[in-house]
């Protein structure tokens, strides 16, 4: 029983009701319902009343959290924060969500005298706050309900304030046009006429739906002429049929696209383009194929993926619902399209995914927005799930709602603010249809547009569009217009399914015949013997049914076929060679679904390689197939025969000619490391023509550097080019034809993927390289390294600057460092200097008083001030007695893990921590017995040396989510405190500081005290409380040293003829509307011969700025030379300066700052010789025709 609750805890993102059987009555509805066993949870609205409420122990007292100013609350004057709540017109908590308990008890107060009685513990008389009267919902609410009515005017006169937020992009808009009132319209007009045309995705789709609806309402020219602006900065913002968030051309962040951004500029396009607005092909049909194949797949992604599984979706699905719809309303075959069925299956996901409400990335408040907005498409066709879905989630409504009239979202962290909120209330209008995506007929403003009858896939593929249950064999249908939000919905369904008692094999059958994805995704699973739970996550679920898993993989239903195919991926140890074959089968069949056939191809890749041979003619064509989906199937699949004796003649080239015409990165992702592998152990033919191939692959490259629609895509790009050469590399003897051929490609660069070569063993380098390697390193790369990091460096070298990451990646000394090792010159890294990882400490260990206790869920990294206990004041001071304040002494590490002296290692340190990176797997020596750690000691310390740094290494483990704060220090002196343990990208970098230059000589004399606090933590995450009360926490400290590396001026003077630099010239060929050029072209490069200039040479100081040379008047009034780099300058005869940062030639000042090669004039005005230097400021951000100012300068 007690693995079923922890699997059950996993499943379903919380507690089971056997947990929860003191406070709760009954199975909650909602995944999110507070837990009774947490310490505090926050109701951060109580809705129009205007106050948060806090839920403390014992489950649940309420106190009050906040009080929101002009609120009715507010407006008592006796409402505080902090006093405690017994009881709300006369109730308190009990039995329920606390939740939907206070959504009963206001709308119970707005249905009759809007008079909300609270008993505040401590005063005699209640406190009345008054809410004005709504009236109580009707049973068809929002429609024919004049409580809804009176809500929506409430949000609509809100939004009609000349200050009041438009909604992110304006989605607050289209709120207001979706009432159908002529008076909301007019503000919208007003609106569209102006709204600025918008360059990111995220503001694209939320304004731009509005901005077309109401163009469709009025036909205002303005609107349309404004409509087209914002279809030219979508088409100009799209990569690859998609979008990012901010329209940029990424490569790791979901793979290139946000969906959550993008989903709505496909919906804005197909509305603009029934507006009549120019959207290219290429944007508007490849964005709405490329969506259009997410329907009824499982759930609309993160990004460029396959369709995800499970029951969260954060609203992509919902948003794919109205793009859909959008489709639907633009062509021709209206309710008769493939669209109106994509967006009836994303819509009706609404039903089964809101049990667990408020669940996605960075919050699921954008999630309720549109699931509630989508599940009002179904008004009509699912009548009885859509009352069941809105009368159950009525009390989250009415809790979201402030005084103010305006929406938040509860509970949806981030989002939940007026910005985000005010499109919340579409659920109320929705039904209403008065908006060409929610149902309303086409204005004489619509001009239709034959969209593609059949966008991607084949006709089987359609199958998974339907709202009907999978036929069984006898043509029988399940009927599911009778499942309800408490039975058929996600959470009870997991619960049940992945009860005690296992499902029969006709359960299994039941659901796999579903009509949702996700639930016969998790079907599917259990026939595998899986829990498979709400957001994929898995468990060991009962026995393998392979008589089942037979039998669907049989089914004539292709919906069937792909659920278990699909799932088959995830236990591979269960295939069969009948299973294969079948995969094979689905291959051959051309018509079989699209869909069936992507899950089928990664089947076939966990065949023997005897078997994939056999199969590589059937394959090779995938590759070339117009679904990015199958194109990645297929090159997995080849992979483990890519370097086979029988078929790598033929699978290699295939192989190539596939990532010579790629850009996407979904499609190869993961492909190189597994490639490189197989050709590791090959034989000398393959290799050699592996090596060919990637060398063809790589010189053929046939990527563009600007997407269709002018979007720059140098980085996807650059980003494939990098990935073809590291794959080269990896090839013996690669390493050379790299260097030669990307010398060759880039001309400009000192060595083009130096990491590729400074990360190598030089012994893979051929004799070319092996002789160029080392001065490439010394006589470029680190003149480059030192000028463009001196900045950094020099305080760093001075020990200037303290960090609590001291060194390591990303570091300038310590990278510096690393180059000089490279060069084969190692004598720069970190070396032990003070080993105090066993040192003895006098030590103390308390808790805090009472009053600043906090419970342990509620504190990431626990270190905070804290109350020292009573003659501990100075405990940090050398003169501090320890022996009469009854400290103890004990040996570091100190550390606990659950309240014992841990004998393994913790907070994600493995064996292999025992340094020079990690040392957190050391042996712990002595318990740390309480909360708080304080441990001082007074120890020798050897003579420092010139020419070095130090640094304290505090040794609580290097990876993310490790340690928790602590405060040191030196001789009394606080040398460094950080509150927090390894934060996000701090996995790897050393945790500590620096012993600055104030700290130095309390070291140079030989003896030192240290002293160090810190506290106990409960869990190992950087950003998570923790969940279960596991006290744990380790430390101790080192004193490290290194010896800086060389870093001089004249390094510096060297970049000069190194670094390439921004100029007046590579200004003037800049075009920030060509997205086509390359930034990098027309940089001036100096060669590093000195020219002379006799009338420059000497000493100058500056006297004027001018923005042109013209503009000077030696007795006039001229500029103030604001922001010169430096008042006087002596130009000297070796094109050095009197100026460290500064080098000169001919007639170019060169600034090694910032990297910029200024020209200079000497001119003759009135027998007097001036010098004119270009003030710079160069960048791709300056608008087209900019130029720079100038500097005058005189001869002193």
């Amino acid at each position: 029983m007690r693995l079923f609750v922890l699997i059950a805890m996993t499943l379903l993102g919380g507690g089971l009701v056997a947990q929860e059987a003191s406070f709760y009555e009954g199975p909650g509805l909602f995944s999110t319902r507070p837990s009774e066993t947490k310490s505090l949870q926050t109701i951060k609205r109580f809705g129009p009343v205007g106050l948060g409420i806090d839920l403390i122990q014992p489950a649940f007292v309420m106190r009050i959290s906040n009080v929101e100013e002009g609120s009715p609350a507010a407006a008592t004057e006796r409402l505080r924060k902090g006093q405690i709540i017994e009881s709300i017109n006369g109730q308190r908590l009990k039995g329920i969500d606390p939740r939907i308990q206070l959504g009963q008890i206001l709308a119970q107060a707005e249905a009759s005298n809007g008079e909300l009685e609270f008993a505040i513990k401590g005063q005699k008389q209640p406190v009345v706050v008054k809410v004005p009267v709504l009236g109580k919902y009707s049973s068809t609410w929002p429609l024919d309900c004049p409580k809804s009515d009176r809500i929506v005017r409430q949000v609509a006169d809100y939004l009609s304030q000349p200050k009041a937020t438009e909604g992110l992009g304006g989605i607050g808009m289209l709120f207001l046009l979706s009432t159908g009132e002529d008076q909301d319209l007019a503000v919208v007009r007003e609106w569209a006429r102006k709204a600025p045309a918008h360059t990111y995705p995220w503001y694209i789709g939320y304004g731009g739906i509005p901005l077309a609806e109401c163009y469709l309402r009025t036909g205002d020219p303005e609107i349309l002429a404004n409509i087209q602006q914002w279809v030219n900065n979508a088409s100009k913002s799209q990569h690859n049929d998609a979008w990012a968030g901010r329209g940029s051309a990424l490569t790791g962040y979901g793979k290139g696209h946000l969906n959550a951004a993008g989903t709505h500029v496909v919906t804005f396009l197909l509305l603009a383009r029934e507006c009549g607005a120019d959207v290219p092909y290429h944007t508007l049909e490849r964005a709405l194929r490329h969506f259009y194949r997410y329907a009824g797949r499982g759930n609309n992604p993160y990004g460029d993926d396959r369709p995800f599984t499970g029951f969260v979706d954060n609203g992509k699905n919902g948003k794919l619902a109205f793009a859909m719809a959008a489709a639907a309303a633009l062509t021709p075959e209206g309710e008769d399209s493939v669209y109106a069925k994509a967006r009836d299956v994303c819509a009706m996901q609404s039903f089964y995914t809101t049990t667990f409400m408020l669940h996605g990335h960075t919050g699921g408040g954008i999630g309720e927005i549109w699931r509630s907005a989508a599940m009002g498409l179904l008004h009509d066709k699912k009548p009885k799930q859509y009352r069941d879905f809105m009368d159950s989630r009525k009390w989250h409504y009415d809790l979201s709602r402030r005084f103010d009239g305006s929406f938040g979202i509860l509970g949806g962290a981030g989002y939940d603010k007026e910005l985000w909120g005010v499109a919340y209330p579409l659920a109320y209008t929705i039904p209403r249809k008065t908006l060409r995506i929610t149902g309303a007929p086409p204005s004489k403003f619509s001009k239709r547009y034959e969209l593609p009858a059949q966008p991607w896939g084949n006709d089987a593929d359609e199958a998974f569009l339907s709202l009907d249950a999978v036929p069984d064999d006898d043509g029988r249908q399940q009927d599911l217009s009778e499942e309800t939000l408490a039975r058929d919905s996600s959470r009870p369904f997991i619960t049940r399914f992945h009860g005690a008692d296992q499902p029969s094999d006709d359960d299994i059958r039941r659901y796999m015949h579903h009509q949702d994805f996700s639930i016969r995704n998790i079907a599917a699973f259990k026939a595998l013997g899986i829990n498979s739970g709400y957001i994929g996550w898995r468990a060991p679920g009962g026995q393998v049914r392979l008589d089942l898993v037979m039998e669907f993989l049989r089914d004539e239903d292709p919906r069937i076929r792909r659920a278990m195919f699909g799932a088959l991926l995830q236990r591979t140890d269960v295939l069969t060679p009948e299973i294969q074959s079948l995969a094979v089968q689905a291959i051959r069949d051309p018509s079989e679904s699209w869909w069936v056939k992507d899950a089928a191809i990664q089947i076939v890749g966990h065949s023997s390689a005897d078997e994939i041979v056999q199969l590589v003619d059937l394959l090779i064509p995938y590759l070339k197939h117009e679904e990015a989906w199958l194109r990645n199937a297929a090159l997995t699949t080849l992979t483990p025969v890519a370097a086979d004796e029988r078929c790598y003649e033929q699978v290699l080239p295939a192989m190539g000619e596939l990532v010579r015409n790629n850009q996407r990165v979904s499609v190869t992702l993961g492909f190189a490391p597994a490639i490189r592998a197989e050709i590791k152990k090959a034989s000398p033919a393959v290799q050699k023509l592996a090596a060919e191939t990637l060398k063809e692959t790589f010189t053929g490259y046939a990527g563009s550097k600007v997407a269709p629609g002018g979007l720059n895509t140098t980085s996807t790009y650059d980003y494939h080019l990098e990935a073809i050469a590291a794959s080269l590399a990896d090839v013996p003897g690669g390493l050379d034809v790299v260097y030669e051929i990307a010398r060759k490609k880039y001309p400009g660069e000192i060595l083009p993927y130096k990491n590729l070569f400074l990360n190598a063993d030089p012994s893979s380098f051929g004799p070319e390289l092996k002789r160029a390697i080392v001065p490439i390193i010394m006589d470029e790369l680190i003149p480059e390294f030192v000028g463009k990091n001196r900045r950094r460096l020099v305080p760093l070298a001075a020990s200037e600057v303290q960090s609590q990451r001291p060194g390591g990646r990303g570091e300038p000394v310590d990278g510096l460092a690393a180059l000089y090792k490279r060069a084969g010159d190692d004598q720069y890294d970190w070396k032990m200097f003070v080993d105090l990882r066993d040192a003895e400490w006098a030590y103390h260990s308390f808790d805090p008083i009472a009053a600043e206790q906090v419970p342990f869920d509620q504190l990431v990294s626990r270190y905070r001030e804290v109350t020292l206990p009573r003659g501990m004041d100075d405990w940090y001071q050398p003169g501090f007695d320890t022996a009469n304040s009854r400290w103890k002494t004990g040996k570091s590490p100190f550390g606990n893990y659950d309240g014992a002296r841990p004998d393994r290692p913790i907070t994600k340190c493995s064996a292999d921590c025992v340094g020079p990176g990690c040392y957190g797997a050391t042996h712990v020596n002595t318990l740390w017995e309480k909360e708080v750690l304080l441990m001082r000691g007074t120890f020798k310390i050897p003579p420092l040396k010139e020419g070095h740094r130090y640094r304290i290494r505090v040794n609580s483990g290097d990876h993310v989510g490790s340690g928790g704060g602590h405060l040191i220090y030196v001789n009394g002196k606080k040398l460094i405190e950080t509150t927090q343990g390894g934060g996000r990208g701090s996995g790897g970098l050393p945790k500590g500081a620096y012993i600055t230059k104030d700290f130095l000589e309390d070291f140079a004399s030989g003896e030192v005290t240290i002293a160090v606090k810190a506290f106990i933590r409960y869990n190992d995450k950087y950003s998570t409380k923790p969940t279960s009360r596991l006290p744990q926490g380790k430390i101790s400290l080192h004193l490290a040293e290194q010896k800086l590396p060389p870093m001089s001026d004249e390094l510096v003077f060297k970049s000069a003829s190194t670094v390439p630099m921004l100029s007046s010239h590579w200004q003037s060929r800049l075009n920030p509307e060509d997205a086509s050029l390359d930034p990098n072209e027309n940089l001036f490069r100096w060669d590093g011969q000195f020219v002379a200039h006799p009338d420059i040479a000497g000493a100058w100081k500056v006297i004027s700025r001018v923005e042109e040379i013209e503009d000077f008047e030696p007795a006039g009034k001229n500029g103030n030379p604001r922001n010169a780099p430096f008042a006087t300058i002596t130009f000297n005869p070796d094109g050095k300066t009197s100026e460290t940062l500064w080098a000169w030639s001919g007639n170019v000042l060169m600034d090694l700052d910032r990297y910029q090669a200024l020209k200079m004039q000497v001119r003759q005005i009135d027998d007097e010789e001036y010098l004119f230097v270009e003030a710079g400021g160069f960048s791709a951000r300056q608008k087209s025709g900019w130029k720079s100012a100038w500097f005058v300068l005189t001869k002193p």
